[in-house]
């Protein structure tokens, strides 16, 4: 038994097949932000100042450069698929939301580039 109508069986009309995915990366991220976001916390707390020194020792540290890469790729992502929702869900002008959705991509996408290449570059001393 479908639900479906005949029209919209004739002309493939429905599902997009991947709210799923979208659904399940964004439930998944969320834990990884949890995890990562109570280390980052921890970690914040436990450092012994908050100089400039101080904040180049902790992210220079291999353990903390590394996990702090995953917090910033998880957050991006993370964040990427929250916007996309709301752009999707509040944006009624077909070229308006093409545009934000651009735009909020190549955004996201510029300053996870730029928060990676500060830690890799703290990290590596250079």
């Amino acid at each position: 038994m479908s639900l479906r109508i005949p029209l919209g069986n004739v002309l493939g009309l429905g599902s997009a097949k991947d709210g799923t995915s979208h659904f399940w990366g964004q439930r998944l991220s969320g834990i990884g932000l949890l995890i990562l976001g109570l280390w980052f916390v921890y970690a914040i707390l436990t450092v012994p100042g908050f100089t400039h020194a101080d904040a180049l020792a902790f992210i220079g540290a291999p353990l903390n450069g590394v996990l702090l890469l995953l917090l910033v790729v998880t957050m991006s992502y993370h964040s990427n698929l929250g916007i996309q929702v709301v752009i999707e869900d509040y944006v009624h002008g077909h070229g308006l939301k093409l545009a934000s959705l651009i735009i909020s991509r190549f955004v996201h996408t510029f300053l996870t580039v730029a928060a990676i290449y500060a830690i890799i570059k703290i990290g590596l001393g250079a």
